[in-house]
């Protein structure tokens, strides 16, 4: 690439991979500021700087931006010649539910032939390659260099969950998205958009990304999924839901181990090659617990209906998906079932208990992670939940914990947070326990299990370390009776 006569080698917003030639785009974040490290980019060998601030650097030019993130985004898609533009792209965004109807999609479409890319929460997949990553929605810089590997490697495909964060500080800004699934809309991230006008705004972004002729796939039943159409024709809208005015709905739905259901198009409807699809109703069965899923199936069948799959070979491909770890994940069972989740605001946990009632035990127990630095408010609204839960599951234990050993700086859980939950548990009369330390919560915990009792392990990422604490632990009983322990003692069936 050549900016005004320089050869640029490179496009990056951290002066720590400045190299010889390189651009370097200075970004004010949430605790550092990139113009701080111009001087050491210089050093380095940028040989473009571009920034908010006028300034001034003998032998290095300087161009002045407005959006120094859309401008990292812009630099980045142009290094790269533009690679969604020779790739098909699906865009997830919502509160809940990205991961899993995202690893659903890229599941069904790899078992189909399909080369097939994903982006998101949990790592990059280049087919059967997986890069590993921390953010939702990476860095600008990452989703471009990733899109340009996936497109050297003749991927036709890739599906990418967009968060709220990414959309705000465009990470995905330039991106031509083929088909954009919102899932649902609740409160979330208030921490960082301040108010849910904000926040909706910000998942909005997506669909304004996507050119007349392209795909809206909204759920039907979430009240804030018009409100993302705002201002934006020319789009093929589908819809889906239990709605009855959905264009996809399903019944016949049971949901008590797996989940069968019908697919129903009521409407027809075309896909992105131009073909007709007529309305039809076709039996879907998946091994994933909870109504919640039956929206992420919904969304996921419908996606890869568009991008031209036949309804049969989805429903097979479906059927052999074993689910997406720390989301409803069952991680044991012999005598009694451990199941763990990334529980994170009040509709996640609303739709693990709801799913527990479909389930056959004799006592529950809980230990739950508080979300660390996101505020009062969120944890609040999370004991809201369990208080109420806690009575209409009649739960035997309820342990509370903190996570510190096994939390990071940005997970830390603040004393505000803390007093914000024991207060609403206290105002409920819920007998509960707290144990600073995770690994202490889980030890202490498994003596009190009985044969045919459930243990959920809940929380962000608080929580994140509890399947591995779990088993190390319920390995090490396993040898003091003298049995090796056998991971296939543990069954996933989400």
């Amino acid at each position: 690439m050549n900016i005004d006569g320089v050869e640029v080698q490179g496009v990056t917003s951290d002066s720590r991979k400045v190299k010889t030639g390189y651009v370097f785009v200075a970004i004010k974040g949430a605790e550092s500021d990139g113009n701080n490290y111009i001087g050491e980019a210089i050093q380095r060998g940028a040989v473009i700087i571009y920034t908010e601030h006028r300034i001034t650097a003998l032998g290095v030019m300087i161009k002045i931006c407005s959006n120094a993130r859309k401008t990292l985004a812009d630099l980045c898609n142009a290094f790269y010649d533009h690679p969604s533009e020779k790739i098909r792209v699906i865009g997830i965004t919502g509160t809940n539910g990205k991961t899993t109807t995202s690893h659903i999609i890229y599941h069904a479409l790899k078992e189909s032939g399909v080369s097939v890319g994903l982006i998101g929460t949990l790592d990059i997949k280049i087919n059967n390659q997986t890069h590993f990553t921390e953010l939702t929605t990476p860095s600008a810089e990452d989703i471009y260099y990733y899109l340009n590997k996936m497109v050297q490697q003749k991927v036709q495909v890739v599906v990418m969950e967009v968060s709220s964060h990414g959309l705000k500080s465009e990470r995905v800004h330039g991106i031509k998205f083929d088909i954009a699934i919102h899932t649902n809309i609740e409160r979330d991230h208030l921490n960082y958009h301040k108010n849910m006008g904000d926040y909706i705004r910000s998942k909005k972004k997506l669909f304004d990304c996507l050119s007349p002729g392209k795909v809206a796939l909204l759920n039907l039943d979430d009240n804030h999924s018009l409100e993302l159409l705002t201002g934006n024709n020319g789009l093929i809208v589908v819809t889906y839901g239990l709605n009855v005015r959905a264009t996809v709905t399903a019944s016949s739905i049971d949901t008590e181990l797996n989940t069968t259901f019908h697919f129903c198009l009521q409407r027809g409807m075309t896909t992105l090659a131009g073909l007709e699809v007529e309305p039809f109703e076709y039996p879907f069965s998946i091994n994933l617990l909870g109504k919640h899923n039956i929206y992420n199936s919904l969304a996921a069948i419908t996606c890869c209906l568009l991008l031209d799959l036949s309804c049969e070979e989805i429903a097979k491909n479906i059927k052999s998906f074993t689910g997406v770890t720390r989301r409803l994940e069952v991680i044991y069972k012999k005598g009694y079932t451990v199941i763990d989740d990334f529980s994170h605001n009040p509709a996640s946990y609303g739709a693990v208990f709801e799913s527990m009632q479909n389930l056959e035990y004799k006592n529950l127990h809980v230990i739950n992670a508080i979300r660390g630095s996101r505020g009062a408010d969120i944890n609040q609204e999370n004991a809201d939940v369990l208080k109420i839960w806690y009575e209409l599951l009649g739960m035997k234990t309820l342990m509370i914990t903190s996570s510190k050993d096994k939390t990071g700086k940005l997970d830390e859980v603040q004393v505000e947070e803390i007093g914000a939950f024991f207060k609403v548990l206290s105002e409920g009369s819920v007998n509960f326990e707290y144990v600073d330390h995770l690994s202490d919560a889980i030890e202490t915990i498994i003596p009190r299990i009985e044969e045919g009792d459930l243990l959920l392990l809940l929380g962000a990422q608080g929580m994140d370390k509890g399947k591995e604490i779990f088993l190390k632990d319920i390995g090490e009983e396993y040898m003091k009776l003298g049995n090796e322990y056998k991971s296939n003692d543990c069954i996933q069936i989400n």
